[in-house]
């Protein structure tokens, strides 16, 4: 019966919403074979409105925190990560059907790959180029790209996530996760411990569908700066990448 089922929402500008649809779908526990959780089935007007959500945060406070500032808030994400392990594994085990073995593993350790991006977000420096006229100084600096588009595969979604999305945070960026529908729901879990954290509104967006047409938005969405995808070389083929901004 779906009144047992585990009930999870998108996660659009810091909040925990349904689908603008009403649609919903569900997960299937692959050892099992029996529904588990329910979770929103997501459309073009909920990827609309998290990259809208994502833009808002970046032009916002985001990317004119300090390095230090986001160091911080990823270090408490970080422990966040390690008081939740038990049960972001558990997430994954039901909806991959991944060893919990190994999924307890991955999860224990995944606050370290915050840790060292936290330790790089204070570090992002340009340079002095040298210049032929002595009067010119002449310099680089390095800026956030922007929103970043984060499609992730159903095997270890978390992990897999965290190697687009830390390093995206440690920079200054914002982004909107797709997680495989065959995988979804620990990342839409994981997305609540960055309002725990501190993170402002925003900042990670989660939409989460059945449809290609959903995937296929997002990567050409005209307000998305960037595309993180892993998965097959045909669906990657499928997908236009968006035009640069200018």
């Amino acid at each position: 019966m779906t009144d047992t089922l585990e009930r999870v929402r998108l996660r659009i500008g810091g909040k925990a919403v349904d689908a603008a649809s009403g649609a919903t779908f569900e997960s299937r526990n692959p050892y099992t074979g029996r529904s588990w959780a329910v979770l929103p089935d997501g459309g073009v007007a909920d990827v609309d409105a998290a990259v809208a959500a994502a833009r808002e945060a970046f032009e916002g406070e985001w990317s004119r925190t300090a390095g230090q500032q986001r160091a911080a808030l990823m270090r408490r994400l970080a422990e966040l990560i390690g008081e939740n392990a038990e049960r972001l594994a558990r997430l994954e085990v039901n909806d991959s059907g991944k060893l919990y073995r190994e999924m307890r593993g991955q999860l224990t350790a995944l606050g370290e790959w915050y840790h060292y991006y936290a330790g790089l977000a204070d570090k992002l420096e340009g340079r002095q180029i040298p210049a032929p006229n002595p009067d010119y100084l002449v310099y680089t600096r390095k800026e956030p790209i922007g929103v970043v588009a984060a499609i992730t595969p159903w095997n270890s979604p978390l992990l897999l996530l965290s190697w687009k999305l830390a390093p995206a945070l440690a920079a200054g960026c914002t982004i909107v996760v797709k997680p495989s529908e065959h995988a979804p729901v620990s990342t839409l879990a994981f997305a609540e411990l960055f309002e725990q954290a501190g993170f402002p509104p925003g900042v990670v967006n989660v939409v989460t569908s059945q449809s290609r047409e959903v995937g296929a938005h997002l990567a050409g969405h005209p307000g998305v700066d960037k595309v993180a995808f892993t998965g097959s070389t045909a669906t990657g083929g499928r997908w236009r990448a968006p035009p640069p901004r200018t």
